[in-house]
């Protein structure tokens, strides 16, 4: 039995220096996450607005409409209120650029959730990890302190005595701070969630505007959605005017025939408009003023090519009879 003891006596002994540095690295581990969460207190209160969220969530919604998504971009990145929100954007706008996947946004919003609830973890395990190396750090020293008692030994009972206060001390501080930033972290990141959940809804939603709280002017007419402006970034600029179609040229794309000739000559070639389109077309007038007759053998049509071939050949004898069409009409057919 004395060989029992003696052996948990030396465990004990062996385990108190582990206690020691978990309960001083734990220390420096929740002083880091305060600091941390002092920063992400800070950028809410500096940054955080409904109103510009809204508002940026609306013109990156118009932006992607109006096929600009650079511009799109640079506004859903001014929302840098949050860590958390910040690299879900980053993501976001990663899938908008390569995967273009429906359903990913979602799952991405699903994910960060995860990642919340794994970073309140470091601090939550803190919180029951610093009591719980407190109480052993106090009941380990208490052993020798008594031996030392028992032996007369003041000096061994004191300096036991002071390591396991102290580490109660480290502890107990561990603890609460622990618990405070995770409480404090738990309403943040509810908050970002929300807002994550509410710029999704604003970007990728049906209904922008509601219906049932337009209010009726005094002449009948119902008020109308606010317009949405923005600043297109240089990219989407650039992007558009190398794009554009070039300009509507000013002179007509048909044949015009050219005024009759004042020189000598029967006949003039009349200058189509658009040559690189329609070719040379050789056209002529008679001092009879009959217009335009297409007897250059370059216009020499086929027949699956001539569009009135269906309507079979010319009648000659409909323009010699009493019921003749008149000296302006076309030409009769079969």
């Amino acid at each position: 039995m004395n060989d029992l003891q003696t052996l948990v006596y030396d465990i004990a002994r062996i385990l108190l220096w582990p206690v020691l540095v978990a309960a001083v690295l734990c220390l420096v581990w929740v002083l880091v996450e305060l600091g941390v969460l002092l920063y992400e207190l800070w950028l809410r209160f500096r940054y955080r607005d409904l109103d510009a969220l809204e508002t940026r969530a609306l013109r990156a919604r118009k932006a992607f409409r109006d096929g600009k998504p650079r511009t799109a971009y640079r506004y859903l990145q001014e929302n840098n209120h949050s860590l958390v929100v910040v690299r879900f954007l980053y993501d976001l706008i990663r899938n908008y650029q390569t995967e273009r996947l429906a359903a990913k946004p979602l799952k991405l919003l699903q994910e960060y959730e995860f990642y919340t609830i794994k970073r309140l973890e470091r601090t939550r395990i803190l919180v029951r990890v610093g009591p719980m190396l407190g109480l052993m750090g106090t009941l380990i020293p208490l052993s020798p302190a008594l031996v030392g008692l028992a032996g007369g030994d003041i000096q061994a009972l004191s300096d036991n005595l002071v390591t396991a206060f102290s580490v109660t001390v480290i502890g107990l501080l561990i603890g609460g701070l622990a618990f405070l930033v995770s409480i404090v972290r738990d309403r943040l990141y509810s908050q970002d969630i929300s807002d994550m959940e509410y710029l999704l809804e604003l970007l990728e939603g049906s209904d922008v505007r509601l219906r049932s709280g337009r209010r009726l002017s005094r002449t009948g007419v119902w008020d109308t959605e606010p317009p949405v402006e923005y600043v297109v970034a240089e990219e989407d600029a650039v992007r558009a005017a190398v794009a554009a179609l070039p300009a509507t040229p000013d002179e007509p794309l048909l044949p015009v025939a050219a005024p009759p000739a004042t020189g000598d000559g029967d006949r003039i070639e009349a200058t189509p408009a658009h040559p690189s389109s329609f070719g040379q077309v050789a056209a002529a007038t008679d001092e009879a003023g009959d217009g335009l007759t297409f007897d250059d053998p370059v216009m020499d049509w086929s027949r699956e090519e001539d569009p009135f071939a269906s309507l079979g050949p010319v009648d000659p004898e409909s323009t010699d009879g009493p019921t003749s069409r008149g000296a302006g009409g076309p030409p009769g057919r079969r």
